[in-house]
Protein backbone atom coordinates (compact mmCIF):
# COMPACT_ATOMS: atom_id res chain seq x y z
CA UNK A 1 0.00 0.00 0.00
CA UNK A 2 1.42 3.54 -0.86
CA UNK A 3 2.20 5.46 2.26
CA UNK A 4 -0.29 8.71 2.86
CA UNK A 5 2.83 10.49 4.00
CA UNK A 6 5.47 11.43 2.07
CA UNK A 7 8.82 13.64 3.04
CA UNK A 8 10.27 15.66 0.16
CA UNK A 9 14.15 15.28 -0.87
CA UNK A 10 14.45 17.53 -3.77
CA UNK A 11 16.74 19.68 -2.09
CA UNK A 12 14.80 22.83 -2.97
CA UNK A 13 14.45 25.88 -0.63
CA UNK A 14 11.95 27.69 -2.44
CA UNK A 15 8.69 28.32 -0.47
CA UNK A 16 5.96 25.17 -1.84
CA UNK A 17 8.95 22.94 -3.09
CA UNK A 18 10.13 22.06 -0.03
CA UNK A 19 6.91 21.18 1.49
CA UNK A 20 5.78 17.53 2.54
CA UNK A 21 3.48 15.84 -0.36
CA UNK A 22 0.40 14.18 1.96
CA UNK A 23 -1.54 11.99 -0.50
CA UNK A 24 -5.37 12.27 0.41
CA UNK A 25 -6.77 8.93 2.07
CA UNK A 26 -9.32 8.08 -0.45
CA UNK A 27 -6.74 9.11 -3.75
CA UNK A 28 -7.32 6.74 -6.74
CA UNK A 29 -5.02 4.97 -8.10
CA UNK A 30 -6.16 6.47 -11.38
CA UNK A 31 -8.31 9.37 -12.87
CA UNK A 32 -10.03 9.36 -16.57
CA UNK A 33 -9.94 13.02 -17.37
CA UNK A 34 -13.51 14.22 -18.49
CA UNK A 35 -15.14 17.79 -20.24
CA UNK A 36 -14.98 20.28 -17.25
CA UNK A 37 -11.93 18.48 -15.51
CA UNK A 38 -9.18 21.15 -14.55
CA UNK A 39 -5.94 20.75 -13.08
CA UNK A 40 -7.10 22.38 -9.62
CA UNK A 41 -9.66 19.56 -9.19
CA UNK A 42 -7.61 16.91 -10.46
CA UNK A 43 -5.06 17.12 -8.28
CA UNK A 44 -7.41 18.15 -5.48
CA UNK A 45 -8.61 14.40 -6.47
CA UNK A 46 -5.12 13.40 -5.11
CA UNK A 47 -3.32 15.75 -3.16
CA UNK A 48 -4.55 17.46 -0.12
CA UNK A 49 -2.41 20.65 -0.99
CA UNK A 50 -2.73 20.90 -5.01
CA UNK A 51 -0.54 23.85 -4.96
CA UNK A 52 2.32 20.58 -4.82
CA UNK A 53 0.98 19.59 -8.46
CA UNK A 54 3.95 19.91 -10.30
CA UNK A 55 6.02 18.41 -7.44
CA UNK A 56 4.37 15.20 -8.05
CA UNK A 57 4.20 15.93 -11.99
CA UNK A 58 8.18 16.31 -11.90
CA UNK A 59 7.87 19.02 -13.81
CA UNK A 60 10.51 21.82 -13.95
CA UNK A 61 10.66 25.58 -14.43
CA UNK A 62 10.03 26.06 -18.01
CA UNK A 63 7.48 23.17 -18.16
CA UNK A 64 5.30 24.86 -15.22
CA UNK A 65 5.38 28.06 -17.29
CA UNK A 66 4.76 26.28 -20.83
CA UNK A 67 2.78 23.32 -19.48
CA UNK A 68 1.74 20.28 -21.49
CA UNK A 69 -2.04 20.27 -22.13
CA UNK A 70 -4.35 17.06 -20.92
CA UNK A 71 -7.06 16.10 -22.81
CA UNK A 72 -10.50 14.90 -21.88
CA UNK A 73 -10.09 10.81 -22.25
CA UNK A 74 -6.65 11.10 -20.83
CA UNK A 75 -5.78 8.95 -18.21
CA UNK A 76 -4.08 9.91 -14.80
CA UNK A 77 -1.94 7.58 -12.98
CA UNK A 78 -0.45 7.54 -9.47
CA UNK A 79 2.40 5.51 -8.64
CA UNK A 80 4.96 5.46 -5.85
CA UNK A 81 8.43 5.55 -6.97
CA UNK A 82 11.49 5.37 -4.87
CA UNK A 83 9.10 6.28 -1.97
CA UNK A 84 7.46 9.25 -3.53
CA UNK A 85 4.08 9.58 -5.22
CA UNK A 86 4.27 10.85 -9.36
CA UNK A 87 1.45 11.42 -11.41
CA UNK A 88 1.56 10.69 -15.08
CA UNK A 89 -0.47 9.88 -18.32
CA UNK A 90 -1.35 6.16 -18.49
CA UNK A 91 0.71 5.18 -21.46
CA UNK A 92 4.46 6.32 -21.86
CA UNK A 93 4.50 8.44 -18.24
CA UNK A 94 5.25 11.70 -19.56
CA UNK A 95 3.12 14.66 -20.04
CA UNK A 96 2.08 14.70 -23.94
CA UNK A 97 -1.09 14.23 -26.34
CA UNK A 98 -4.00 12.64 -25.79
CA UNK A 99 -4.31 9.05 -24.85
CA UNK A 100 -7.61 6.65 -26.33
CA UNK A 101 -9.21 5.30 -23.98
CA UNK A 102 -10.32 1.67 -25.15
CA UNK A 103 -13.34 0.63 -25.92
CA UNK A 104 -14.45 -1.61 -22.83
CA UNK A 105 -13.93 1.50 -20.41
CA UNK A 106 -15.61 4.16 -22.26
CA UNK A 107 -17.74 2.58 -24.82
CA UNK A 108 -16.51 3.88 -27.62
CA UNK A 109 -12.88 6.72 -28.15
CA UNK A 110 -12.87 9.58 -27.13
CA UNK A 111 -12.22 12.37 -29.86
CA UNK A 112 -9.22 14.11 -29.93
CA UNK A 113 -10.02 17.53 -28.58
CA UNK A 114 -7.96 20.58 -29.71
CA UNK A 115 -8.12 22.68 -25.99
CA UNK A 116 -6.44 20.96 -23.34
CA UNK A 117 -8.59 21.52 -19.74
CA UNK A 118 -7.85 24.73 -17.90
CA UNK A 119 -6.49 25.20 -14.86
CA UNK A 120 -9.00 26.33 -13.07
CA UNK A 121 -13.03 26.96 -14.31
CA UNK A 122 -12.83 29.29 -16.96
CA UNK A 123 -16.55 30.09 -16.91
CA UNK A 124 -15.56 31.94 -13.33
CA UNK A 125 -12.76 33.94 -14.80
CA UNK A 126 -14.27 34.62 -18.35
CA UNK A 127 -15.69 38.28 -17.75
CA UNK A 128 -12.16 39.37 -16.49
CA UNK A 129 -9.79 37.57 -19.00
CA UNK A 130 -9.56 39.90 -21.51
CA UNK A 131 -10.93 42.98 -20.06
CA UNK A 132 -8.96 45.83 -18.68
CA UNK A 133 -8.72 45.09 -14.98
CA UNK A 134 -6.30 47.87 -13.49
CA UNK A 135 -5.39 50.43 -14.92
CA UNK A 136 -2.40 52.78 -14.02
CA UNK A 137 -2.96 55.97 -13.82
CA UNK A 138 -0.48 57.47 -16.10
CA UNK A 139 -1.68 54.83 -19.00
CA UNK A 140 -5.12 56.46 -18.47
CA UNK A 141 -3.58 59.90 -18.70
CA UNK A 142 -1.89 58.78 -21.92
CA UNK A 143 -5.20 56.62 -23.54
CA UNK A 144 -7.35 58.11 -26.34
CA UNK A 145 -10.55 59.98 -25.62
CA UNK A 146 -14.53 59.82 -26.93
CA UNK A 147 -14.59 63.19 -28.52
CA UNK A 148 -18.55 62.12 -29.46
CA UNK A 149 -20.77 61.35 -32.32
CA UNK A 150 -20.99 63.31 -35.44
CA UNK A 151 -24.36 64.88 -34.03
CA UNK A 152 -24.94 66.26 -30.52
CA UNK A 153 -25.72 63.18 -28.82
CA UNK A 154 -24.28 62.85 -25.08
CA UNK A 155 -24.93 59.26 -24.95
CA UNK A 156 -23.50 56.38 -27.67
CA UNK A 157 -24.54 53.03 -28.13
CA UNK A 158 -23.66 49.88 -30.56
CA UNK A 159 -23.12 50.76 -33.62
CA UNK A 160 -23.15 54.46 -33.57
CA UNK A 161 -19.92 56.06 -35.49
CA UNK A 162 -17.96 57.89 -32.79
CA UNK A 163 -14.69 59.36 -32.68
CA UNK A 164 -11.56 60.36 -30.24
CA UNK A 165 -8.41 61.21 -30.16
CA UNK A 166 -5.36 59.90 -31.95
CA UNK A 167 -3.17 58.31 -28.79
CA UNK A 168 0.00 57.32 -31.23
CA UNK A 169 -1.05 53.48 -31.34
CA UNK A 170 -2.52 51.53 -34.58
CA UNK A 171 -4.73 49.59 -32.47
CA UNK A 172 -7.53 48.13 -34.18
CA UNK A 173 -10.34 47.10 -31.65
CA UNK A 174 -10.26 48.66 -28.70
CA UNK A 175 -12.29 48.19 -25.03
CA UNK A 176 -14.19 51.85 -24.02
CA UNK A 177 -13.64 52.09 -20.17
CA UNK A 178 -13.58 54.45 -17.57
CA UNK A 179 -12.10 54.99 -14.41
CA UNK A 180 -13.60 53.25 -11.55
CA UNK A 181 -12.96 53.37 -7.78
CA UNK A 182 -9.64 54.01 -6.59
CA UNK A 183 -7.60 50.83 -5.49
CA UNK A 184 -5.18 52.16 -2.42
CA UNK A 185 -2.99 50.05 -0.88
CA UNK A 186 -3.90 49.95 2.81
CA UNK A 187 -0.06 49.36 3.53
CA UNK A 188 1.48 52.17 2.70
CA UNK A 189 -1.29 54.26 1.20
CA UNK A 190 -0.41 54.32 -1.88
CA UNK A 191 -2.78 54.17 -5.00
CA UNK A 192 -2.36 50.89 -6.79
CA UNK A 193 -4.08 52.22 -9.57
CA UNK A 194 -8.18 52.14 -10.88
CA UNK A 195 -10.45 49.34 -11.17
CA UNK A 196 -11.54 50.10 -14.94
CA UNK A 197 -15.47 50.04 -15.61
CA UNK A 198 -15.49 47.98 -19.45
CA UNK A 199 -18.59 49.83 -20.91
CA UNK A 200 -18.38 48.27 -24.18
CA UNK A 201 -16.18 47.91 -27.59
CA UNK A 202 -14.97 49.45 -30.60
CA UNK A 203 -13.40 49.14 -33.81
CA UNK A 204 -10.97 51.70 -35.39
CA UNK A 205 -12.80 53.02 -38.79
CA UNK A 206 -10.37 55.12 -40.33
CA UNK A 207 -6.77 56.40 -38.78
CA UNK A 208 -6.57 59.50 -37.41
CA UNK A 209 -6.71 62.64 -35.40
CA UNK A 210 -9.58 62.10 -34.57
CA UNK A 211 -9.89 58.67 -35.06
CA UNK A 212 -13.05 57.46 -36.52
CA UNK A 213 -14.85 53.86 -34.45
CA UNK A 214 -17.73 52.21 -34.71
CA UNK A 215 -19.17 50.76 -31.27
CA UNK A 216 -19.29 47.02 -31.43
CA UNK A 217 -20.78 46.41 -28.08
CA UNK A 218 -22.52 48.84 -25.39
CA UNK A 219 -22.45 47.26 -21.91
CA UNK A 220 -23.73 49.99 -20.31
CA UNK A 221 -24.31 54.18 -22.09
CA UNK A 222 -21.14 55.37 -23.35
CA UNK A 223 -20.16 58.73 -23.36
CA UNK A 224 -18.01 61.30 -24.08
CA UNK A 225 -14.37 61.51 -22.09
CA UNK A 226 -14.59 57.71 -21.65
CA UNK A 227 -11.00 56.32 -22.31
CA UNK A 228 -9.93 53.65 -25.35
CA UNK A 229 -7.42 51.12 -24.81
CA UNK A 230 -6.64 48.55 -26.93
CA UNK A 231 -8.36 45.37 -26.55
CA UNK A 232 -5.45 42.51 -26.20
CA UNK A 233 -5.85 38.47 -26.34
CA UNK A 234 -7.22 37.21 -23.13
CA UNK A 235 -4.69 34.38 -21.21
CA UNK A 236 -5.60 31.05 -21.98
CA UNK A 237 -5.64 29.62 -18.54
CA UNK A 238 -3.13 27.41 -19.57
CA UNK A 239 -1.02 27.66 -15.87
CA UNK A 240 0.15 25.30 -13.79
CA UNK A 241 -1.37 25.79 -10.11
CA UNK A 242 2.18 25.80 -8.03
CA UNK A 243 2.99 28.09 -4.54
CA UNK A 244 5.03 31.57 -5.36
CA UNK A 245 8.72 31.07 -5.57
CA UNK A 246 9.26 33.59 -2.92
CA UNK A 247 7.80 35.09 0.09
CA UNK A 248 4.49 36.91 -0.97
CA UNK A 249 2.56 39.18 2.21
CA UNK A 250 -0.20 41.24 0.44
CA UNK A 251 -4.20 41.78 1.30
CA UNK A 252 -7.31 41.57 -0.14
CA UNK A 253 -7.99 45.08 -1.62
CA UNK A 254 -11.19 44.39 -3.88
CA UNK A 255 -14.10 42.12 -4.79
CA UNK A 256 -15.72 41.75 -7.92
CA UNK A 257 -18.85 43.88 -7.91
CA UNK A 258 -17.53 45.48 -4.52
CA UNK A 259 -18.79 42.82 -2.10
CA UNK A 260 -17.43 43.50 1.41
CA UNK A 261 -17.60 39.37 1.44
CA UNK A 262 -16.35 36.87 -1.01
CA UNK A 263 -16.77 32.90 -1.28
CA UNK A 264 -15.87 30.13 -3.62
CA UNK A 265 -15.59 30.97 -7.25
CA UNK A 266 -15.58 34.81 -6.63
CA UNK A 267 -12.30 37.13 -7.95
CA UNK A 268 -10.78 39.22 -5.64
CA UNK A 269 -8.14 42.07 -6.29
CA UNK A 270 -4.72 41.78 -4.56
CA UNK A 271 -2.57 44.68 -3.18
CA UNK A 272 0.20 42.93 -4.88
CA UNK A 273 1.40 42.23 -8.88
CA UNK A 274 4.54 41.28 -11.31
CA UNK A 275 7.06 43.30 -9.39
CA UNK A 276 6.41 41.77 -5.87
CA UNK A 277 7.12 38.48 -7.64
CA UNK A 278 3.42 37.20 -8.74
CA UNK A 279 2.12 35.36 -11.40
CA UNK A 280 -0.64 33.32 -13.08
CA UNK A 281 -0.61 30.19 -11.22
CA UNK A 282 0.31 31.41 -8.13
CA UNK A 283 -1.89 29.69 -5.09
CA UNK A 284 -1.99 32.03 -2.03
CA UNK A 285 -3.71 30.97 1.59
CA UNK A 286 -6.30 33.64 2.53
CA UNK A 287 -6.15 34.09 6.82
CA UNK A 288 -8.94 36.01 8.88
CA UNK A 289 -6.45 38.01 11.52
CA UNK A 290 -6.68 37.15 15.12
CA UNK A 291 -8.60 39.01 17.67
CA UNK A 292 -7.21 40.82 19.88
CA UNK A 293 -8.86 39.40 23.70
CA UNK A 294 -8.42 40.51 27.36
CA UNK A 295 -6.26 38.78 29.40
CA UNK A 296 -8.15 36.66 32.88
CA UNK A 297 -4.76 37.28 34.98
CA UNK A 298 -2.41 39.07 33.81
CA UNK A 299 -2.64 42.83 34.57
CA UNK A 300 -0.63 45.92 33.16
CA UNK A 301 1.51 47.75 35.88
CA UNK A 302 0.57 50.89 36.07
CA UNK A 303 2.93 53.74 37.54
CA UNK A 304 2.09 57.53 38.55
CA UNK A 305 4.64 59.75 36.60
CA UNK A 306 5.42 63.25 36.62
CA UNK A 307 5.88 65.45 33.30
CA UNK A 308 5.83 69.34 32.27
CA UNK A 309 3.92 70.64 29.40
CA UNK A 310 2.04 73.85 28.42
CA UNK A 311 -1.74 74.02 28.14
CA UNK A 312 -3.60 74.18 25.08
CA UNK A 313 -4.03 77.68 23.49
CA UNK A 314 -8.34 78.36 25.36
CA UNK A 315 -8.04 75.56 27.93
CA UNK A 316 -8.14 76.11 31.66
CA UNK A 317 -7.41 74.29 34.77
CA UNK A 318 -9.98 74.32 37.54
CA UNK A 319 -8.83 72.39 40.63
CA UNK A 320 -12.65 71.01 41.82
CA UNK A 321 -12.73 68.90 39.13
CA UNK A 322 -10.18 65.91 36.81
CA UNK A 323 -8.78 66.72 33.51
CA UNK A 324 -7.55 64.50 30.69
CA UNK A 325 -3.53 65.54 30.10
CA UNK A 326 -4.05 64.48 26.64
CA UNK A 327 -7.07 66.65 26.04
CA UNK A 328 -5.80 69.51 27.65
CA UNK A 329 -2.08 69.93 27.48
CA UNK A 330 1.01 70.14 24.75
CA UNK A 331 3.90 69.97 24.18
CA UNK A 332 6.03 73.36 25.16
CA UNK A 333 7.28 75.47 22.60
CA UNK A 334 10.85 76.55 22.81
CA UNK A 335 12.59 77.29 25.64
CA UNK A 336 10.86 74.24 27.09
CA UNK A 337 12.84 71.15 26.18
CA UNK A 338 16.03 72.28 27.37
CA UNK A 339 14.27 74.84 29.99
CA UNK A 340 10.61 73.93 30.46
CA UNK A 341 9.81 75.69 34.00
CA UNK A 342 11.22 79.13 32.11
CA UNK A 343 8.30 78.90 30.08
CA UNK A 344 5.70 80.82 31.56
CA UNK A 345 2.86 78.28 30.43
CA UNK A 346 4.44 75.46 31.63
CA UNK A 347 2.61 73.18 33.73
CA UNK A 348 4.05 70.23 35.93
CA UNK A 349 1.73 67.35 36.36
CA UNK A 350 1.60 63.85 37.99
CA UNK A 351 -0.24 61.47 35.51
CA UNK A 352 -0.84 57.96 35.94
CA UNK A 353 0.45 54.99 32.51
CA UNK A 354 1.05 51.51 31.76
CA UNK A 355 3.86 50.09 30.87
CA UNK A 356 3.81 49.24 27.12
CA UNK A 357 4.57 45.34 26.13
CA UNK A 358 8.61 45.01 26.52
CA UNK A 359 9.18 48.37 28.63
CA UNK A 360 11.22 48.30 31.99
CA UNK A 361 11.71 51.34 34.01
CA UNK A 362 14.70 52.02 36.82
CA UNK A 363 14.29 54.09 39.71
CA UNK A 364 18.00 54.62 39.27
CA UNK A 365 18.15 55.27 35.49
CA UNK A 366 16.40 57.94 33.63
CA UNK A 367 13.84 57.31 31.09
CA UNK A 368 11.37 59.40 28.78
CA UNK A 369 7.69 58.53 29.49
CA UNK A 370 6.87 58.70 26.38
CA UNK A 371 8.75 56.00 25.16
CA UNK A 372 7.98 53.37 27.85
CA UNK A 373 4.60 54.76 29.05
CA UNK A 374 1.05 54.12 27.52
CA UNK A 375 -0.11 57.68 28.93
CA UNK A 376 -3.30 58.19 30.43
CA UNK A 377 -4.16 54.54 31.34
CA UNK A 378 -7.50 54.19 32.76
CA UNK A 379 -9.39 51.37 35.05
CA UNK A 380 -11.19 49.94 32.02
CA UNK A 381 -8.16 49.63 29.89
CA UNK A 382 -5.01 48.30 32.68
CA UNK A 383 -6.12 44.71 31.43
CA UNK A 384 -3.51 43.45 29.18
CA UNK A 385 -4.55 41.92 25.54
CA UNK A 386 -3.64 38.96 23.86
CA UNK A 387 -3.65 38.71 20.42
CA UNK A 388 -4.77 35.50 19.03
CA UNK A 389 -3.31 33.51 15.85
CA UNK A 390 -4.37 34.25 12.27
CA UNK A 391 -7.31 31.36 10.98
CA UNK A 392 -6.20 30.17 7.31
CA UNK A 393 -10.11 30.32 5.93
CA UNK A 394 -8.85 29.87 1.79
CA UNK A 395 -7.36 29.28 -0.96
CA UNK A 396 -6.72 31.45 -4.24
CA UNK A 397 -5.14 31.26 -7.40
CA UNK A 398 -3.46 34.38 -8.79
CA UNK A 399 -4.51 34.25 -12.86
CA UNK A 400 -4.22 37.62 -14.15
CA UNK A 401 -1.21 40.22 -12.81
CA UNK A 402 -0.38 43.79 -13.47
CA UNK A 403 2.54 45.73 -12.10
CA UNK A 404 1.10 46.32 -8.74
CA UNK A 405 -1.96 44.88 -8.40
CA UNK A 406 -3.58 40.88 -9.37
CA UNK A 407 -6.97 39.53 -9.97
CA UNK A 408 -7.05 36.09 -8.10
CA UNK A 409 -10.26 33.26 -8.07
CA UNK A 410 -11.37 32.06 -4.60
CA UNK A 411 -11.03 28.21 -4.64
CA UNK A 412 -11.72 27.39 -1.64
CA UNK A 413 -13.57 29.38 1.15
CA UNK A 414 -14.49 28.33 5.05
CA UNK A 415 -16.80 31.02 5.39
CA UNK A 416 -16.87 34.50 4.02
CA UNK A 417 -13.91 36.38 2.85
CA UNK A 418 -13.80 40.02 3.81
CA UNK A 419 -11.75 43.17 2.34
CA UNK A 420 -8.42 43.90 4.14
CA UNK A 421 -8.04 39.65 4.80
CA UNK A 422 -4.17 38.94 4.56
CA UNK A 423 -3.07 36.46 1.79
CA UNK A 424 0.37 34.66 2.17
CA UNK A 425 2.22 31.48 0.45
CA UNK A 426 0.33 28.05 1.70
Amino acid sequence: MRALLLIAALGMTNPGWGDEVRLRPDAPERHVVVKGDTLWGISERFLRDPWLWPRVWRLNREQIRNPHRIYPGDVVRLTIENGEPRLSLEGDGRLRGTVRLSPSIRGEPIAVREQGIPAIPLQAIQPFMSKAGVIDPNRLERAPRLLGAADERVLMTRGDVVYATGGGTDARTWHIVRPGKDLIDPDTGDTLGFEAIHVGDATTVREGDPRTLRITAAHMEIGRGDRLLPSAEGESGQFVPRAPAGAIEGRIISAFGGLQASGQHATVVLNKGARDGLEPGHVLAVYHQGREVASENRRAQRFPYADTKCLKPGEQLAFDRHHDPGTVFEDCAEPAPQHPLRNPRAWRFVDVGCLKPGAQVSAFEPFNPNEVYKPHCRADDVRETIKLPDTRVGLILVYKVHDRAAYALVLRADGPLYLLDPVRNP
